[in-house]
């Protein structure tokens, strides 16, 4: 009963753990919203010149260790050897922090240089504003990372809770307050927000690992997972020198760190090539950063938020898969299911995405973009449409190949459709403007999706009944978007545009929900089944030992 009990409390905190990870996501890109409407479209594109570069150093100051750190934290932990676990940490952050305060100083001294290649200078306040959250990241990544290696889920999920409400209240008070110096001190106001919630996180993990992370966690709390990692590893539990803990930790960080760098390098890629394309093509500095201010900030916070849900989704089905692969049982139902529940998200947002950009463009930045921005705006919205359809094939198969321990297939592919991009971007941007430029990113995400959608059938036939995964979301997707246009037709000399809008998208999510809740598409009891014959295996062979 105790063993019942402990499972069934660690599956409330697994649940608990990701809600609270995707209402921090989600927070994080609901944030440049209202940060739109606050700075404008040539603010926007000031805040996002800065982060790919900023995103390709958080990088290398490590933002592929929390995985490495929780893995061999996890596995110390597993054999007894208490000493080795606590110090990975010391061995861990060491390297991170010198890493980190080369990247700092670098920036800080550089960042006229960088934002004058990038193509607008005013870009290097920005820099120095966001800068000093190099120096927290590497540390926040260890905590986190130990945390999760010791089966404490929640200090992480906290902490980026923190970290986002920090960065929404403190960064949108801070660039309301230095706007009326310019656009470029408030968006400098709002990086400087950035940093300050990651000191914040930083601050919390360390206090919570300073006077709570040390009590020792019951075996009865870990049982299972000493068992799988005892099975998987070998290691004796005497000491262990600081060089074999420093392999360990290393060489797991480099896959991942080389896959977390394709996009941003990408991005980073963009920022310098699509301001300087557009420059050239007759447009002025401010115009050129604004067109891509709206392409990667309104529109590419739009397109992120679904693709939130789609990663969350994929990444609470990748233990399941993961399980029947090592016990050699079947994953295939588990993958139906993510299948299903990615394409019943990801298929209405592509069509009201497709099919109506101009009210949603209008709802949620109308006080911060001129008619012809929010034009602009719908039309990038529209070409990149599809790019959240593709982003959920891709999370999903990303899923199936690192259960199968294939991790690095999606990276490859998602490189070949990043080179692909970054070819096709010059000639693109040249015949159709900043249009180009996400018809580009789209394409890129696509090539990956099918590329990697292929690597994941040659290990499991990944799908989901076509009735519940495909037709039923298109027909009642069809059925909601004539609800918008019926709803919003009737209702247009009676309200106001922006009542018409948000009744009209009550309609379509009514129709939508019910009609897959009637046609039986969802059935919690049933969905989860496998979740509990899991758990089940589980308390059975934890019995048996």
């Amino acid at each position: 009963m105790e063993k019942e009990h402990t499972i069934k409390s660690f599956g409330r905190s697994a649940a608990i753990v990701a809600a609270i990870g995707i209402i921090a996501k989600l927070i994080g890109a609901l944030y440049r919203v209202p940060l739109t409407n606050i700075v404008g479209a040539e603010g926007m594109g000031l805040y996002q010149m800065v982060f790919p570069l900023y995103t390709v150093l958080l990088a290398f100051c490590g933002s592929g260790t929390s995985g490495a750190v929780s893995r061999v934290v996890a596995k110390y932990t597993a054999l007894n050897n208490d000493g080795a676990a606590k110090r990975t940490i010391k061995i861990a952050i060491l390297p991170l922090s010198a890493a980190a305060a080369i990247c700092t100083v670098g920036v800080a001294v550089l960042r006229n240089v960088i934002s004058g290649v990038q193509g607008n200078t005013d870009a290097g306040l920005a820099y120095l504003a966001l800068c000093p959250s190099l120096l927290f990241a590497g540390g926040i990544n260890v905590l986190r990372g130990y945390f999760q290696g010791r089966t404490q889920m929640l200090p992480g999920g906290i902490s980026q809770l923190i970290e986002q409400v920090i960065k929404l209240v403190l960064g949108l008070y801070l660039s309301k307050l230095f706007l009326p110096y310019g656009v470029k001190y408030a968006v400098a106001g709002a990086l400087l927000g950035v940093s300050i919630s990651e000191l914040t996180a930083l601050l919390y993990l360390f206090l919570r690992y300073a006077f709570i992370g040390k009590r020792r966690v019951k075996l009865s709390r870990v049982a299972a997972l000493n068992a799988e990692i005892s099975q998987e590893f070998s290691a004796p539990t005497d000491a262990v020198d600081d060089k074999t803990l420093m392999k360990e930790l290393f060489s797991f960080a480099l896959s991942v760190t080389l896959g977390a760098l394709v996009l941003p390098i990408t991005q980073m890629i963009d920022s310098v090539l699509v301001i300087n394309l557009l420059m050239h093509g007759g447009a002025g500095r401010e115009s050129a950063t604004a067109m891509f201010g709206l392409f990667v900030g309104p529109v590419g916070t739009l397109i992120n938020m679904p693709t939130v849900v789609a990663l969350s989704v994929a990444i609470a089905f990748l233990p399941t898969i993961t399980r029947a692969v090592e016990k050699g049982e079947d994953a295939a139902p588990a993958t139906r299911s993510a299948a299903k529940w990615i394409m019943l998200f990801t298929l209405p947002i592509t069509a009201v995405f497709l099919f109506f950009p101009e009210p949603v463009v209008n709802v949620l930045y109308r006080r911060g973009l001129t008619s012809d921005q929010l034009l602009l705006a719908a039309q990038l919205l529209r070409v990149q449409a599809m790019s959240v359809f593709y982003i959920g094939i891709l999370q999903l198969s990303t899923a199936v190949l690192q259960g199968y321990n294939k991790a690095h297939k999606p990276v490859i592919n998602l490189l070949i459709g990043a080179c692909v991009k970054v070819g096709l971007t010059p000639f693109v941007v040249r015949a159709f403007g900043i249009t180009g430029a996400a018809f580009a990113t789209t394409l890129c995400y696509g090539i990956a999706a099918l590329l990697s959608m292929r690597c994941a059938y040659k290990k499991l036939t990944v799908g989901a009944e076509i009735k519940n995964a495909f037709i039923v979301p298109v027909v009642f997707t069809a059925l909601g978007c004539f609800a918008f246009w019926g709803t919003t037709a009737a209702l247009k000399n009676a309200v106001p545009y922006l009542w018409q809008t948000l009744i009209g998208g009550g309609a379509f999510i009514i129709v939508y929900a019910v009609g897959i809740l009637l046609c039986g598409a969802i059935n919690i009891k049933s969905e989860f089944t496998w979740f509990r014959l899991g758990r089940k295996k589980d308390r059975d062979l934890q019995k048996e030992k």
